[in-house]
């Protein structure tokens, strides 16, 4: 069965401008068959970065907030690209093919990280492309994908692990949250995509809308053009995610990642919440306050009802709860437990 996915992204009720890009709704025949069995989720918003050559892994590892070099042929890991002043400019996914790295991160910032790279390269024997139309991503989510994927040959790896396919390509077992436990990712050949589309062939298609909401589920953060430079990376919980070394050398903002850390200066969190609904804008509110105390990293239209966000904000503000998203007069958030512990990385 297959089903036309609906527009992404999109919102209820109508956004401001600029607010858009972090909310997303699926539509109604999605919703139900997701309910039902696993769903082949296209992320056709989604863009792959290839950086080739022989000093590829070096160049990468004086940029983001990993340790490269700790990325084996099957590995897998969430990073992050920083401005100087220790902002997020990028969250990715890294994986390994051979010297050379790749990238997977949203299609609206890749251009620009591209870009941005680039301009360090200098003298290193190191190139940044778009290696977007040479893949393509696909996700298995809900109940019962592990025995699909098992169905058609594929063993599941280790949850937050990776497998190689057949040649380069490859199957990630992505961490769950409470209401979509089972995800799986595969980074397959966009020349081949159509050979994985008939295997999974009994799967409903959906689009990206569930993808994301999947996301938030697991309390996975992104950054998208609205939310460039807005975050620290612990604001997000990056570092708690593995998305953040500590002990490797110098990369952009380096400095003020790592006085955030030791000096016990981490304020702000990310948060799991529900929502009946949203406002239009992208801020967070609290009773009593008349300017934002946080801002929306993600939303989207929950399967059952309302709405799951991620939201970042002091973490005083939080335990006092009383929080809105969108609006001072949108109903009142519900904050959740998320699916992972928060714990020092450094202790």
């Amino acid at each position: 069965m297959t089903i036309a996915p609906s527009p992404t992204p999109a919102t209820a009720p109508p956004a401001a401008p600029g607010a858009a890009s972090c909310r997303w709704q699926a539509s109604a025949d999605e919703t139900a068959a997701w309910a039902h069995a696993p769903v082949l989720a296209e992320l056709t918003d989604q863009g792959v970065l290839a950086v080739e050559g022989a000093d590829a892994v070096p160049f990468l590892q004086g940029q983001t907030t990993i340790d490269v070099t700790a990325i084996g042929p099957e590995g897998w890991q969430l990073g992050g690209y920083c401005t100087p002043k220790g902002r997020l400019l990028a969250i990715f996914q890294a994986w390994r093919q051979g010297t050379d790295i790749r990238l997977l991160l949203p299609a609206a910032i890749a251009p620009a990280l591209q870009r941005r790279l680039a301009m360090f390269v200098l003298r290193a024997k190191a190139k940044i492309r778009d290696a977007s139309s040479d893949w393509r991503a696909l996700a298995v989510l809900g109940t019962g994908a592990a025995a699909v994927l098992e169905a058609i040959g594929i063993a599941p790896p280790a949850a937050g692990a990776s497998t190689m396919l057949d040649g380069d390509e490859r199957i990630v077992h992505l961490p769950g949250g409470v209401q979509c436990p089972e995800r799986y990712l595969l980074l397959v050949r966009a020349e081949r995509a159509s050979h994985w589309r008939e295997l999974l062939r009994d799967l409903p298609r959906v689009g990206p809308a569930l993808w994301w909401w999947s996301q938030i589920d697991a309390a996975i953060p992104s950054v998208l053009p609205d939310t460039q430079e807005l975050f620290v990376p612990q604001a997000v919980n990056l570092e708690v995610l593995g998305g953040v070394n500590f002990r490797k050398g110098c990369y952009p903002g380096q400095e003020i990642v790592a006085r955030s850390q030791y000096l016990g200066k981490l304020r702000r969190r990310m948060f799991l919440a529900h929502a009946a609904g949203l406002g239009a804008g992208p801020d967070v509110y609290q009773d009593g306050s008349a300017d934002p105390i946080g801002r929306i990293v993600l939303a989207a239209a929950a399967p059952r009802g309302g709405w799951d966000l991620l939201v970042e904000c002091p973490t005083e503000r939080a335990a006092q709860g009383h929080l809105h998203a969108g609006s001072a007069d949108a109903p009142e958030l519900q904050l959740r437990e998320l699916p992972y512990a928060l714990f020092d990385p450094t202790a």
